[in-house]
């Protein structure tokens, strides 16, 4: 009966053992730490890529608004030169207004 016994736990030992799957190798280990590897490296160059395009964009960002403060320093300028133009456009109206009812309101008078 001791020899049943012994059969059968050997028997159990063995197929529990091809049951359960085996330890990974070393390789198997490596080629795991190299798919982490690859995929942290693809995520810091995706990361590199959106630094370098976000700074190309905060660059021409900078120059538009740069260009843009000239532009409206540009603008103001011509707005006040506009306005002083207008202002002395219509002055020199009115004094021409004012200068025709002048001569009108004195004829010519002809020759005797």
């Amino acid at each position: 009966m001791n020899s049943r016994l012994a059969i059968l736990t050997l028997t159990a030992a063995v197929l529990s053992g091809c049951a359960s799957s085996p330890e990974p190798t070393f390789g198997d280990q490596l080629a795991a730490r190299s798919d982490q590897a690859k995929s942290i490296s693809k995520q810091w160059k995706s990361g590199q890529a959106d630094v370098a395009k976000g700074e190309k964009m905060i660059s021409k960002g900078q120059d538009l608004i740069d260009e843009a403060k000239k532009n409206q320093e540009k603008g103001t300028s011509l707005i006040e030169e506009g306005r002083k133009l207008v202002e002395n456009g219509k002055k020199q109206m009115a004094d021409s207004e004012a200068a025709y009812h002048d001569m009108r309101a004195t004829p010519v008078q002809p020759a005797q």
